[in-house]
C-alpha cells in the first residue's frame, strides 16, 4: 500500500475511534468487550485446530496458547471491564504506533517535521485541555477522553500529511530516479 493512502486510512479509523471514544464512551467501552469476546473466541479455536492439525512437536505450543486465552476468558469474568480496558489499551497502543509511523514520516519530509510534531501534540494537549474545562463530565471516563482526544488530532494530522506526501515513482529496479545516489566505484 502506498503511503499516501496508507495515512489517509489510517488518518480515517483513529478520526472514527477518536470520535466514538469522546462521543460514546460507555459503548464504546462495551464495544471492545465485544470484540474481545469475539477475538478470545476465535483465537481459542484457531489455536485447538492448530493445535490438532499439526506435527506431534509443535501440536503442545498451540494447545499451550488455547489453554492461556481460556484462562483470559476464565479471568476476564471477575472483572470485565478491567479486561476491556486492557483491550482498549492494546488498541490504543497500535493507535499510537501508527502516529509514530506518521511522525516518521514527517520527519522524512524536513519542512514538515519541525511543524507537525509539536503541533500534532500541541493540539491534542489543546482539545484535551478544552474537553475538561468545558465538558468537566468526561473526568469520568478520564481514559477514554486522553485516548479519544489524542486520536482524533493525530487522525486529522495523518490525513493531512497523506494529502501532502507526494506519489513517488520507483524504476524497475526498485529505486527512485530522482533521488541522489552515491555511487561505489567501479559502478556505473
Amino acid at each position: 500500500m502506498d503511503t499516501k493512502l496508507s495515512c489517509l486510512i489510517q488518518g480515517m479509523i483513529c478520526i472514527a475511534f477518536g470520535l466514538l471514544a469522546l462521543l460514546a464512551p460507555e459503548i464504546t467501552l462495551a464495544t471492545f468487550y465485544a470484540l474481545f469476546w469475539v477475538l478470545l473466541a476465535v483465537g481459542i479455536i484457531g489455536f485447538l485446530l492448530l493445535a490438532i492439525t499439526s506435527k506431534s512437536d509443535d501440536s503442545l505450543f498451540w494447545f499451550i496458547l488455547s489453554a492461556a486465552l481460556l484462562i483470559t476468558g476464565v479471568v476476564s469474568f471477575s472483572a470485565p471491564f478491567v479486561v476491556a480496558l486492557i483491550f482498549l489499551l492494546l488498541i490504543a497502543g497500535v493507535a499510537v504506533y501508527s502516529g509514530f509511523l506518521v511522525i516518521t514520516l514527517a520527519l522524512t519530509h524536513p519542512k514538515t517535521k519541525y511543524i507537525l510534531i509539536p503541533g500534532m501534540f500541541i493540539a491534542g494537549g489543546v482539545l484535551l485541555g478544552v474537553l475538561i474545562w468545558y465538558f468537566p463530565i468526561v473526568l469520568k471516563d478520564l481514559l477514554l477522553t486522553v485516548l479519544g482526544s489524542f486520536a482524533l488530532i493525530f487522525g486529522l494530522f495523518s490525513i493531512l500529511l497523506g494529502w501532502y506526501v507526494k506519489d513517488v515513482v520507483y524504476d524497475s529496479t526498485g529505486h527512485n530516479p530522482k533521488e541522489c545516489t552515491v555511487k561505489k566505484p567501479g559502478e556505473r
